[in-house]
């Protein structure tokens, strides 16, 4: 059987994997992109992206011009200002929210995620392939590597880059020993119409700002909004409509043309209820147990959570990577989440994944176009990428520990070199 070959393979079609077919096609480097699912339906993909500076500049620099203006173009709005109240709906002066940390946030653009998806997909036609379930790798003699399938199909590549999200089946095998971290911390998620939050008279503090319930005694709830431009869509073809693929899903979780207030919150493992018993509750009944642990929050408070779309609610377990591997350089490699997934505090993951294909694709063409070698390229890609992808995994997990406990201490309180638990 003759394996087709492809000199950059990349596994898994999320922003890290598809922006960096972009970059490598933008620069004339033959790639092709492997993903399982023909649409993106996970619960993450429903919501927005916030942006920030890194995400920003890789995509400009991976983009075609028009590609790139379009991104510009349909990016939601989201509030500038920033509110905290407690949970009686009284204003807490002073008491800011900030970490302290350097912060590069464009704290007035979000993109939906399914908006980004369909950017970063344009123009991939003969390079993105779905449907194509990730096995196993194989490494070669001659220092290429084979991708196998679960179809039976393989692709030979001189490069095979994981880019398949936090349960790497590329990352398993590259690196058996490294396992993810459950933090101990639950996150229920929901999302209302800003149309529904006026009819049902949600107050515009909690629309119009970005805003934190800061309670005496309890966890903080963190809401803010996504606001877009219909006549910006309509400017760009398909990019911002309605993703035919989620047009059988009910509900308006996956809703791509709609403005939308949007809250979290998250408490220690067993606080709302035992995991197993939360795993599998439907949307309405974990609003049921959210309201009913914040009944004595005031009733504008609840107003909002009680009309949350049901679809938009689910119960998340807050996972990590490990941070610190480190392993030789090959013909295999990893970026984004795959490699460096982090809990969602801060907004970081996204845009470092972003940022690993801004660091990879100048390396590829150094390798393709200057004469550098490819491990070379590789190698220093890695330095870097690990560089910066592991303090934002610690950066997470130190914002989660200060925004969980920011009500009253956790349990067990650990810093992230203390935790213990892999899966």
């Amino acid at each position: 059987m003759t394996i087709p070959f492809v000199d950059i393979a990349i596994i898994g079609g999320g922003p890290g994997g598809l922006a960096l077919a972009q970059g490598l096609k933008k620069n004339g480097i033959d790639a092709a992109v492997f993903e399982r699912d023909p649409v993106r339906a996970d619960y993450v993909q429903g919501f927005r992206m916030r942006i920030r500076q890194r995400g920003i500049d890789a995509l400009k620099a991976n983009l075609p011009t028009h590609l790139f203006d379009a991104f510009i173009d349909t990016l939601g709005l989201a509030p500038t200002e920033n509110l905290v109240l407690d949970e009686q709906f009284n204003r807490i002066d002073g008491a800011g929210n900030g970490s302290g940390e350097p912060e590069d946030t464009h704290i007035e653009k979000s993109v939906s995620r399914i908006t980004l998806r369909q950017i970063l997909l344009s123009g991939l036609d003969g390079i993105f392939h779905p449907g194509k379930c990730f096995e196993r790798y194989e490494n070669l003699r001659d220092g290429t590597v084979v991708a196998h399938f679960a179809d039976g199909t393989a692709v030979r590549a001189s490069l095979l880059v994981g880019a398949d999200g936090a349960g790497s089946k590329v990352r398993r095998q590259l690196l058996p020993e490294l396992g993810s971290i459950d933090t101990g911390v639950r996150r229920l998620a929901g999302k209302i119409t800003l149309e529904d939050a006026a009819r049902y008279g949600i107050s515009p503090l909690l629309t119009d700002f970005n805003t934190h319930i800061r309670p005496r005694d309890g966890r903080t709830l963190m809401i803010t909004s996504h606001r877009v431009d219909p006549a910006a869509y309509a400017r760009h073809g398909l990019i911002g409509a309605e993703d035919p693929g989620h047009r059988d899903i009910p509900g308006f979780h996956f809703n791509n043309t709609t403005s939308y207030a949007w809250w979290n919150t998250a408490y220690e493992a067993g606080e709302l209820g035992p995991d197993e018993v939360l795993e599998h509750l439907d949307g309405a009944a974990l609003l049921d147990a959210l309201l009913a642990r914040i009944a004595r929050w005031d009733e504008r408070i609840l107003k909002l959570i009680r009309h949350t779309d049901p679809s938009t609610v689910a119960f998340l377990k807050v996972k990590s990577s490990t941070p610190g591997a480190v392993w030789q350089t090959g013909p295999v490699t990893l970026l984004g989440d795959a490699i460096h997934a982090m809990t969602y505090f801060r907004a970081l993951g996204g845009n470092t994944a972003l940022y690993d294909t801004g660091l990879l694709v100048p390396e590829l063409v150094a390798a393709r176009r200057q004469g550098k070698p490819l491990l070379a390229a590789v190698q220093d890609y890695e330095n870097a990428m690990r560089d910066h992808g592991y303090e934002a995994v610690r950066s997470s997990l130190s914002a989660m520990q200060r925004n969980i406990g920011a009500g009253r201490p956790l349990k067990a309180e650990a810093a992230p070199q203390r935790f213990r638990e892999h899966t």
